[in-house]
């Protein structure tokens, strides 16, 4: 790892570097962050949480983690079912290959992590995110031991090493330029490693998304929330091409709800075609 406010190379032990700055360490969890986001990023996260917990958003029975992503109780949650649908193909792709180092990007609360690490990888999970039931801090309900690190998601290189399987964990979207940063997370693949992307989802039309994004954005400013980075919130038709552009493969998902899915966006553009993506170097 290099240090945020340097980019000098971390004892990993002690994290420090040899200009004196040293990286946080709160409840196992590395904050690799420059201060002053680290700052701006918990006061939203603070209000983010409070704002997720009306909502009813948030886990609170511990036992359920480790069941995820087909938790008894979340079953009929579509977020829940289409993370089943990405660990099927994850799981897929790297069938007979191991055991991998991964990096989870935008781990969230550490679900796919878990779920890798009990098939016997080396996961590090990154993410914006810290809180003990919607985001890092989730990791104590785990049986698994797996590394998690905040992380400004838009520069995977303090990381300093690479990975034989990198998954871009739906958070493609929330990019102010998604090609760059799937660019950017190339970077972090190892040799004869894979990067997959889940979730994406491609709009030929993308008004009645944007305007989805803009009413999230003015709910926030509501609650006295401003978004700590730029956000995009959807994919459009130059994404897709930018990406194929890169060598990703878009590929669509098997699963009989997915494919209608698929149909109904051919159908009307305004609906998102769902895709997963494949990059090798």
């Amino acid at each position: 790892m290099l240090c945020p406010v340097c980019r000098e190379p971390l004892d990993p032990d002690r994290l420090t570097c040899e200009a004196g700055h040293t990286v946080p360490s709160v409840s196992g969890i590395v904050q690799l962050v420059e201060p002053g986001f680290r700052a701006r990023l918990q006061r939203f996260l603070d209000g983010f949480q409070e704002l997720r917990e009306s909502d009813g958003r948030r886990i609170h029975d511990p036992a359920v983690f480790p069941t995820l992503p087909h938790a008894n109780t979340l079953r009929r949650d579509p977020e829940w079912r289409m993370r089943g649908y990405d660990l099927a193909v994850v799981r897929r792709l790297i069938a007979g290959r191991g055991p991998l180092t991964v990096l989870d990007v935008g781990a969230y609360n550490g679900w796919l992590s878990h779920n890798l690490t009990a098939d016997g990888h080396r996961v590090t999970a990154v993410d914006h995110f810290t809180d003990e039931l919607d985001g890092l801090g989730a990791r104590r309900f785990y049986p698994t031991d797996w590394r998690p690190i905040q992380l400004d998601l838009r520069d995977l290189s303090l990381l300093d090493e690479r990975y034989d399987l990198v998954v871009l964990n739906r958070c493609v979207q929330f990019f102010s330029d998604p090609p760059a940063m799937v660019a950017d997370a190339a970077t972090r693949v190892a040799d004869g490693g894979l990067m997959v992307l889940t979730g994406l989802e491609f709009f030929a039309d993308p008004s009645v998304r944007r305007r989805q994004v803009e009413a999230l954005v003015e709910r926030l400013a509501r609650h006295g929330l401003e978004p700590f980075v730029p956000i995009r919130g959807y994919l459009d038709a130059g994404d897709r091409r930018r990406m194929r552009a890169l060598g990703v493969e878009l590929r669509p998902y098997p699963q009989p709800r997915m494919r209608i899915a698929a149909l109904r966006s051919r159908l009307d553009p305004r609906r998102g075609r769902p895709r997963y993506g494949v990059w090798a170097p």
